[in-house]
């Protein structure tokens, strides 16, 4: 007996249908009471990996449905995963949630592709660089020089497991509506994330923000500064958290230039205001080089009268904040970002570079991936590499995987950023041109980030990376004329 497969169209009604059964309200009031007496019980840690798991089985299906409600919600869980951890205590390994979503995601993909078959998504160099990287990272596990196999297991996730978010993304930007939509929550969320800072620094942390900070003395050295706690949100850290608002203020201010209503754009100049107090907040010299950096690479992109005018406005601003004598610990901070050589940590970052420098020229492919940091020091402690401080994505890049890595590393960041600019030139529709300049402020940000803080690799940053480069891939395709 033969049967008709189901459509994508007809498996979506079904679990919509399934959603909106009155039976699943009896489930999850059963369940609410369940993770209720749990919580009571054996503790919140147990209550929570429950209702991890009762919520977790539904978005797995639903990202299976849909890789678009799956590209949603890496995007949210991105954001929350750090505050989460937090929350919760303890050691719980919420990341593998994350390596989980994207295992789903890539089996939906490659689902669809044995139905559909229609690769031409995947006609990019931009593409065809980071399946490069992505092979590349796999080889790096037979490094002979590595020190531990388990280390690249735990740090190949974020190198390259991520990376295959480019690759679904490209896919799933198949409509402009869709793009449009994933770039509103870009800017919801950092809203978000932007208004809980600004609510920790004039309201305090709650309970358990003060005891993660307290539990680890070289986090309270990082986080209480010049007589004051720099804030970080609900993301990671502080240096997170200032990168992410530079960068997404940034964004915003670019998106107010746009062909909309006045009404978008005043909410999206306010935004981007918005999103420069945590800037100051966040106490991250990194983010505070991105503005102006940013401010340079938009006239850069679109030099006419007007931007070079409000651009010299802003930044004879800027210039007299940064010179004007003050005791403030905030604009104190700021101004010592824009003098290098009188700051003694980056000095010390320069002399580190310079102490690695004769490994890395004589190692093609490094010492293995997590042969620095946190892997470093748990996996192989007697190595050299473990006690060495990368403090730099590039940095780290070429002290695992080698000048060769660096150097193809380089190589996909040059020609995403190229290929960019080069449609963008070339493109006709004034809201994809609009787009265009928001997504570009926003990768090359992260890339010059990427040199004094391992930004792309951090969390929502990795995430955000991926999607604003799928997008910058894509959107070309929905201008009115073909570019070439």
């Amino acid at each position: 007996m033969s049967h008709k497969p189901i459509s994508e169209q007809t498996f979506a009604e079904n679990l919509r249908n399934f959603i909106l059964s009155p039976y699943i309200y009896i489930v999850l009031l059963a369940a609410t009471l369940g993770i209720g007496y749990l919580i009571g019980t054996q503790g919140l840690k147990t209550g929570v990996l429950l209702m991890g798991a009762l919520v977790g089985l539904p978005i797995l299906i639903g990202s299976l449905a849909d890789l678009r409600f799956g590209i949603i919600v890496v995007l949210i869980f991105g954001y929350f995963l750090m505050g989460i951890k937090r929350m919760v205590g303890g050691d719980l390994p919420l990341g593998i949630l994350l390596d989980v979503m994207m295992l789903v995601l890539f089996i939906g993909l490659l689902i669809k592709q044995l139905r559909h078959n229609d690769w031409r998504f995947m006609n990019n160099a931009t593409v065809f660089l980071v399946i490069i990287w992505i092979i590349f990272n796999l080889i790096e596990l037979f490094n002979p020089v590595a020190a531990s196999r388990e280390a690249w297991f735990y740090t190949v996730r974020g190198m390259a497991g991520l990376t295959a978010l480019f690759i679904i993304a490209l896919d799933t930007f198949n409509s402009l509506s869709f793009i449009k939509l994933v770039v509103k929550i870009f800017v919801g969320l950092a809203l978000l994330a932007a208004l809980y800072g600004i609510w920790q620094e004039f309201m305090g942390f709650n309970q358990a923000e003060l005891a993660w900070i307290y539990e680890d003395p070289k986090r309270f050295e990082l986080i209480f500064q010049f007589g004051r706690f720099r804030i970080f949100s609900f993301l990671s850290d502080p240096t997170a958290y200032g990168i992410l608002m530079a960068y997404m203020s940034m964004f915003c201010l670019v998106l107010a230039t746009g062909p909309y209503s006045n009404t978008k754009r005043a909410m999206l100049a306010f935004f981007g205001v918005l999103m420069l107090l945590p800037v100051g907040y966040a106490g991250t010299r990194t983010a505070y080089v991105l503005v102006p950096a940013a401010v340079f690479f938009y006239v850069l992109i679109n030099p006419s009268r007007r931007v070079l005018t409000i651009a010299g406005v802003f930044l004879l601003f800027g210039m007299a904040l940064v010179m004007k004598s003050t005791s403030n610990p905030i604009i104190y901070r700021i101004q010592s970002a824009f003098t290098p050589k009188e700051d003694a940590s980056m000095q010390l970052r320069l002399d580190n570079q310079k102490f690695i420098q004769p490994f890395i020229q004589t190692h093609a492919l490094g010492g293995g991936l997590g042969s620095t940091g946190v892997w470093g020091k748990r996996f192989s402690p007697d190595n050299m590499l473990s006690n060495f401080p990368p403090d730099s994505g590039f940095v780290r890049t070429a002290v695992e995987q080698g000048w060769l890595g660096l150097l193809l590393y380089c190589l996909l960041l040059f020609v995403a950023m190229a290929t960019s600019v080069h449609y963008y030139i070339r493109l006709h529709n004034p809201v994809i041109k609009n787009l265009y300049q928001a997504l570009l402020i926003l990768l090359f940000s992260l890339v010059l980030a990427n040199y004094p803080q391992e930004a792309i690799i951090l969390l929502p940053n990795s995430v955000i990376f991926y999607l604003t480069l799928a997008a910058l891939v894509r959107l070309k395709d929905f201008d009115e004329k073909p570019v070439d």
